[in-house]
Formats: structure tokens, sequence, C-alpha cells
């Protein structure tokens, strides 16, 4: 009977096992298809960036009410997000390199801190209007790397192929079908670039390669999403319990991927570092081992945010944000340009810095920031004009952003929302400088009547001949700042027509 009672308890766990892992491969493929759709359902479902978003930001997210489903889960399953939904734990699973450690590193367990000192610290910081420290949120370290690296890397990759590929005649018609499918729908017409990929990337693969240290390093150590997880896990109804049948075998503890099973505790667990992985139910050969409801709060550990840790998270994230206050870094330009209708209030006060207007820009002219208005703003959208334009019949970066930094204008408020000014330097302008021909900058401008004017003028060429040509002036009054002119500008390097704020 005891074996029978194994046998069916082993079925059922591992029923529940091949459950989760279908949900997370469909959850982790949705969430990649969502975010090639430009739908930024990931950073809805993210209560704590929602949440910093309405305190920094002082008003409620207008996807507020999305996140507080998923903490009303929470206080229900506990960190069932973490082990079954969360992409970011998803990928380290995947890439969990158990195989390769040939043995077990001891982390003390005062590392489990550190999360709840980054949760803190970007709570205080929110409190005073500042959400840098969203950076280390999960859900826009994921959706960030995507959008700056990991898309950009495979649209390069698939150029590279292509370009072998193009030169064998018969396979020249089925890439052109190919691209006429997919680029499209999916890949740009133009290669992408993104200031900063490579170290968004190197950052990526850096939390990766934790894993060598331990499984789950940044679940376990570091994440600030878990640590708000956790703390709800401590009241949540769903819990892992052990009866008193458990012989102590130590082999939950052995599978455990955050580590949280002790022998020396009973093999009891934490529910603030359970991530409801079922694992451990698994492999308990007495199925002492199960999943119910528990009515009372659990115990404090030396690593919850007690005194010492609360203290030093709040002060943490005040010091930052006061710092960052002072624009110590700051290399402000006249050539910051911002989204439609945003602000540089909304910049620090709304953007979370998830990268979902980058992905969704169809000509690559919003990019990460680097110090151009200092760090209280660092990687939050600028559009660079060298690198693409604010197309005028598009306002997609407002549709896609989460937490309204970037607003969702309607388009024909779109097409009439300033950014910047044009100014000519007519130093550097053909027509201007060197006496040759040229109006691209009119040609191109998209704005009805033109905001850039041109004047008929005639020139002595230096071998005495004169010829007329064109000179463009820009009209201020008609200038949006789109950034076109700059954009299609031919002269090498720094555009000749530039647009300043």
């Amino acid at each position: 009977m005891a074996a029978e009672k194994n046998n069916t308890a082993g079925w059922n766990a591992r029923s529940w096992l091949k459950l989760r892992t279908a949900v997370q491969i469909i959850f982790f493929l949705g969430f990649i298809v969502l975010f090639l759709g430009g739908v930024p359902l990931l950073m809805r479902l993210d209560p704590l960036a929602m949440l910093a978003g309405a305190i920094a930001g002082r008003s409620l997210q207008p996807y507020l009410v999305i996140s507080l489903v998923i903490i009303v889960l929470a206080l229900i399953l506990g960190r069932a997000w973490c082990g079954w939904l969360c992409p970011m734990g998803t990928l380290l699973e995947w890439f969990s390199f158990n195989s390769w450690r040939s043995k077990k590193i001891k982390i003390a367990d005062s590392w489990r801190s550190i999360k709840y000192i980054i949760l803190l610290a970007i709570a205080s910081a929110a409190i005073l209007a500042n959400l840098t420290l969203l950076i280390f949120d999960p859900m826009t370290i994921f959706v960030r790397t995507f959008s700056t690296a990991v898309w950009p890397a495979l649209d390069f990759i698939i150029n590279a192929v292509e370009s072998v590929m193009n030169n064998v005649p018969a396979l020249q018609e089925p890439l052109s079908r190919f691209d006429t499918a997919v680029r499209s729908s999916l890949l740009p017409a133009d290669p992408l670039y993104y200031r900063d990929g490579l170290i968004f990337g190197g950052i990526f693969i850096a939390l990766i390669l934790l894993n060598f240290l331990a499984e789950r390093f940044w679940c376990r150590y570091l994440c600030p999403l878990g640590a708000f997880y956790g703390l709800l896990s401590k009241v949540s109804i769903v819990r892992r319990r052990v009866n008193a049948s458990c012989i102590k075998c130590k082999l939950c503890q052995d599978v455990c991927p955050t580590g949280t099973i002790k022998r020396e505790k009973d093999c009891s667990s934490d529910p603030g570092e359970c991530i409801m992985c079922l694992k451990c139910m698994d492999s308990c050969p007495c199925s002492t081992s199960d999943f119910g409801p528990v009515y009372k709060a659990s115990k404090l550990n030396s690593y919850d945010p007690v005194r010492r840790q609360l203290l030093l998270g709040l002060g943490t994230g005040i010091l930052l944000a006061v710092l960052l206050k002072l624009n110590i870094f700051s290399r402000h330009s006249q050539y910051l340009i911002r989204p439609p209708g945003s602000t540089e209030q909304d910049m620090t006060a709304k953007c979370i810095r998830c990268g979902e207007c980058i992905k969704a820009c169809p000509t690559g002219a919003i990019q990460p920031s680097q110090l151009e208005a200092g760090g209280e703003t660092v990687w939050t959208p600028v559009l660079v004009m060298r690198s693409g334009f604010c197309q005028y019949s598009c306002n997609a970066c407002g549709k896609t952003c989460p937490t309204a930094a970037i607003p969702e204008l309607p388009l024909p408020r779109k097409k009439v929302t300033v950014i910047g000014r044009a100014f000519i330097d007519r130093d550097r302008c053909l027509p201007w400088a060197k006496n040759t021909p040229c109006i691209v900058c009119e040609e191109m401008c998209p704005v009805p009547h033109k905001a850039v004017r041109l004047s008929s003028v005639e020139v002595t060429k230096e071998d005495g001949s004169k010829i007329y040509l064109q000179r463009p002036t820009v009209q201020p009054g008609r200038c949006i700042g789109c950034g076109l002119c700059e954009y299609k500008c031919p002269v090498e390097g720094e555009a000749a027509i530039r647009v300043t704020v």
C-alpha cells in the first residue's frame, strides 16, 4: 500500500511538473509574440513597475488594475509567478548549468537581503519621483534586452545569411518572397542599431552566467520583483507543507532551485523564497511534501527586511535619488529630443526604461539616452535623427508605452505636436557653404506648406561662371522637429540641418 501511495503521489507530482513546463513554454512564446506585435502586456503585468510608476508620477497608471490582479494571485499562490510565468525565470531555468557545476558553492543566506534592499531603494526613490532604479526590474531587463540587443542581433544574422544565400541563383526568388512576407510585418526594412545594445546584451548574459555560482542566482539574491512577491508570499494561502513522516533524506533540498529547503529545519522552506516549482514534491520518496492552504503568516528570517535592511534599502534609494537630482553626470545637450508629447518630468517620474517604445519605432529613431540629460534619466527614450526620424503618420510609441510617459496622442494631434525645431548650419550646407545644388531637406519635409523654404540666388563659382541655385531656410512656425530632413541630409557625418529643442 505504501508503494502504491508513493507511485500515485509521484504520478500526480510528475503530471504537475509537465503542466508547469507546458505553461512556461506557452507563456514564454506568448510574451515573445506579443513583444513582436508591439503589445506591452508583460510590463502591464509587472506590479513593481506599475506601482512605482504610480507613486513617482503621482497618478494612477492606466493599466495598474491588471497588475493588481497579479498581486491578488500572489496573495493566494505565493511566488508562483516566478516559477511558472516569469520569462526571465524561465530562461534562467533553461540555462541552469546544473551539470556544469562540479561542486556547489556555499553562498550565505544573508545574500538574499540584497534583493530586498534593491526593492526598498526602488520604493524610496519612487517616493522622491525618481524611477531610475527600475533598470533593475527583471521585466524591464528582459524587454529592454530583447528590444535593443537580441532583436537587432537576430536581424543582423538574418541579413548576413541572406547575403550569402543570395549568391545562389536558385535561392534568390524564395529569399525575395521571404523578405516581402517577413520584413513587412516583423523585421525592419533597414538594419537596426541601438546605442548601448552591447551593454544591455552583456548585462543579460552576465545574469545568466551567474547560474554557474548557484541555480537561479538572480532569483535568489538580486531580483527586486522576486522580493516583492516574496513579501506577499509570507502571508499567501497556498504554501509548501511537510508532515511529521519526513525522513529528512535531503532529496528535496538537493533539487530545490532556490535553495530554500533546509534539512536542519526539518526540510521546511521559506514561502518567500519558494517559487512553487513542485520539484520537491516529485523527489520525495515518502510523499511527505505537498502544497496546500496555510492560514498563518510565515516567520521572518535573518535576511528578510527587518530594521537594518529596511534602513539600508530606504537610505540607498534616497541617497541615489538626491545624487541623480544634482545632475553630477549631466551632459545637457541642445539636441535632446524626446518622443512626441513627453516632457523631462515624464521621463524622470513615469518612464520605467522598458524599451517598448524603442521596439515600436518603425524608423529606429528612438534610442536609449546616455548622459544627455544626466544620470537621472539614463536609458530613457530620446530621438537620434541620424539613426531615424519621427514618422509623420505614426504614433506607435505612445500606444505601446505602459506608463504614459509617452502620451498616446491621436494621430491628428501628433502631427502638429512640436518636438523640436530644425536649423541649418550654413557652414556645412551644400548650397550655402559650397554653392552645390541640393534641396533634399525641402523635398523631404512632410508638413503641409513645407517648413523649409527655398530661395533662388545667383552665385559665382570658383571658375568665374555664374549659376542659379536654391538655398534652404527653415520657417520656425511650421517646423515640428520630425527630423526627416536631418536623417536624409546627404552631408557626410553630422547633418547640415539639425533638430534642436
